[in-house]
């Protein structure tokens, strides 16, 4: 008799066999695990650090590379010996300090869900990268010593052109992460806490009060937006629902439902 036969329990299973159900049993906990909400909204939350470090890398390197160029726009006729020549080195880094600043801020408030979309702070920044690139278009086509180089002319507009899309698409990519990471936190919150849900012999009497909502609060321009579409919902005589609400302004969808049963409630 085979060896095989020999390990094979009274019910006819072979080691293979309990192998192989040891292994289904462990993909089933680990598919469990891993489609866990919880464990997804870590994963995006990670994600979106390490998608924002590489783009912040990426722009460090072509605002390095356009600093040579708005140099070159200022002090390419001068030498080292004239004070101008170094102070020239210092104007893009600065410009680049104000762009860097306002990126990290606009960063911070779209990771706690609060829209930046005033005038002012689009407009800071395309003076800024505008200023970059007029530079840097400017130097290589009036170069201080030598022929135009069209290499270098394509360099300069074409960074320049990078860097200001790279500035555009960050916001959008924290946006966009923070989206889908609330969105798996809505799906896990009802999951969270399954001490408070009553079990068969809990009585009603002994179940905890559900913990109060924290009103959403939104910056003053979108709630006069979301007003102005509550009012418009209630004229055709029905409730605001999510849909609703994020016609009205761009919010992930548990934000949503909550702010409808605000403007319900109210």
């Amino acid at each position: 008799m085979s060896d095989e036969s020999n390990e094979s329990q009274p019910s006819g299973e072979t080691r293979a066999v309990r192998r192989l159900r040891a292994r289904l049993a462990e993909s089933r906990q680990l598919h469990e695990l891993t489609d866990d909400p919880l464990l997804q909204a870590v994963h995006l939350e990670r994600f979106r650090t390490s998608v924002t470090r590489s783009m912040w890398f990426f722009l460090a390197l072509g605002l390095g590379f356009t600093t040579t160029g708005v140099h070159e726009f200022l002090a390419g006729h001068l030498t080292p010996a004239d004070p101008m020549w170094w102070g020239a080195w210092l104007v893009e880094p600065g410009l680049a300090g104000i762009l860097v600043t306002l990126l990290r801020w606009e960063a911070e408030m779209l990771s706690r869900g609060l829209a930046v979309d005033a005038k002012p702070v689009l407009w800071l920044k395309r003076l800024l990268l505008g200023a970059t690139l007029i530079t840097n278009v400017w130097a290589s086509l009036r170069p201080a010593s030598g022929e135009v180089n069209s290499g270098m002319v394509f360099l300069h507009v074409v960074i320049p052109l990078v860097v200001f899309f790279i500035a555009e698409v960050m916001p959008v990519i924290q946006h966009r992460c923070n989206n889908a990471r609330d969105q798996a936190l809505a799906v896990a919150q009802p999951a969270a806490s399954p001490a408070l849900r009553p079990t068969p012999s809990t009585s009603t009497a002994e179940r905890p009060p559900a913990a109060p909502r924290t009103p959403v609060k939104l910056p003053a321009h979108l709630q006069q937006q979301l007003a102005e579409k509550a009012a418009q919902v209630r004229k055709e005589g029905r409730d605001v629902t999510s849909a609703d609400v994020q016609a009205a302004v761009n919010v992930p969808d548990a934000y949503a439902v909550r702010l409808a049963d605000q403007l319900n409630a109210a």
